[in-house]
């Protein structure tokens, strides 16, 4: 088995941190690992990637080849789409939906999602927004993890054994915000791929994730029922993309506001 990953953002939104989960998980799971150097790490805001090999067997090559990547993890959108020449076929993109314009000639915000949402295999959260509310605004980079961990070839709760020790030096409350903010994307994850499993398009469940509030638990049966129901009509494409553009983050279980619906 080998499992190819690209990590990437921009200078300190935690690339790195999410490189130390994700390697002493996967050691803890019994897996070979190789991490070249990451690299922009010496500019704060510029382009930050490291490309994470895993495998059952010894990994000779540091560099992962064209079309071997089963994922790509960003903490900013346009960041996410530098590396699709490496994503297989059937990998998965999973990133924070907010821009961070640290450059001229930043690409227009609609049209970049164009892209992202143009992807057969995506989960964009609103990373930047559930970072705050769980209490830690620089923890978007577990958020995005969260999101991902359903994906990686070990399970979760090394992902959870390894973010604790990674902040337990900063304290419990620190520790209980980057936990939180993680489960907040894997609810995100697991709520996407619900809708998709009863019917709604992928491009649909994705742009909706994309704005959604979660919270740190499984988003109830009731609430999930509504919202297939909603994306199932026949204009939830247009719905979607309203969603989407708004900008703003939606509660789960409240009624869409009238210039929404």
């Amino acid at each position: 088995m080998t499992f190819d990953l690209v990590l990437c953002g921009v200078g300190g939104q935690g690339v790195l941190s999410t490189a130390y989960v994700i390697d002493h998980a996967a050691v803890d799971a019994g897996l070979h690992f190789k991490q070249p150097e990451i690299h922009g790490m010496s500019q704060r805001g510029g382009a930050v990637s490291a490309q994470v090999r895993l495998g059952s067997a010894p990994i000779a090559s540091d560099l992962i080849s064209t079309g071997e990547a089963k994922a790509v993890l960003s903490v900013e959108p346009m960041e996410s789409l530098r590396y699709l020449s490496l994503l297989s076929s059937d990998g998965w993109v999973f990133t924070d939906v907010t821009p961070l314009k640290n450059m001229a000639g930043y690409p227009d915000t609609a049209k970049l999602y164009d892209v992202l949402f143009s992807l057969p295999h995506v989960v964009a959260v609103n990373a930047t927004k559930l970072a705050a509310k769980a209490g830690a605004s620089k923890a978007q980079n577990m958020v995005v993890l969260g999101a991902a961990a359903s994906h990686l070839p070990f399970p979760v709760e090394l992902l959870e054994k390894h973010l604790r020790a990674l902040f337990q030096v900063k304290g419990e409350h620190v520790v209980t915000a980057n936990l939180k903010a993680f489960r907040m994307g894997l609810a995100a994850s697991a709520f996407g791929a619900a809708l998709i499993a009863r019917g709604v398009s992928a491009p649909i469940a994705a742009r909706v994730v994309a704005r959604l509030d979660f919270d740190a638990t499984p988003v109830a049966e009731d609430v999930l029922n509504a919202w297939v129901e909603r994306l199932l009509r026949s204009d939830a494409e247009a719905l979607s993309k309203r969603v989407l553009a708004a900008g703003d983050s939606l509660p789960l279980e409240a009624q869409l506001p009238a210039k929404l619906a």
